[in-house]
């Protein structure tokens, strides 16, 4: 089943918009999950709801430069009740001691 449509490629906002609503439409069976505009914010709660297992949540919040700053927070982030902002170095992982060992050439990453 081809989903694009044919002729341009290149699309607008406008139809953008009306893919998403279609999009809606067919998934929640009317018309009531339609959205007045699309924003980031909208893609990445989108993202999150539709990709839910598959563990995206982490990469698209630093891809998005929300999952270490204090402007999106959520209960317990960063150990406190209501939520606080940590530091940038938590958008890397720090490298195994195992792997620093057998691979002399790696170096920790910073803050680790």
């Amino acid at each position: 089943m081809n989903l694009l449509p044919e002729g341009d490629p290149g699309g607008n906002a406008a139809q953008a918009l009306t893919y998403i609503n279609n999009l809606r439409e067919r998934a929640y069976g009317n018309a009531s999950g339609n959205v007045a505009s699309l924003s980031i914010p909208f893609f990445l709660d989108e993202r999150a709801k539709e990709l839910y297992w598959e563990g995206f949540r982490r990469t698209d919040l630093i891809r998005y430069g929300k999952y270490t700053n204090a402007s999106y927070v959520w209960p317990f982030k960063g150990g406190a009740k209501s939520g606080t902002g940590v530091s940038d170095i938590r958008n890397l992982f720090p490298i195994p001691a195992a792997d620093l060992i057998a691979n002399t050439n790696l170096v920790q990453n910073e803050g680790y």
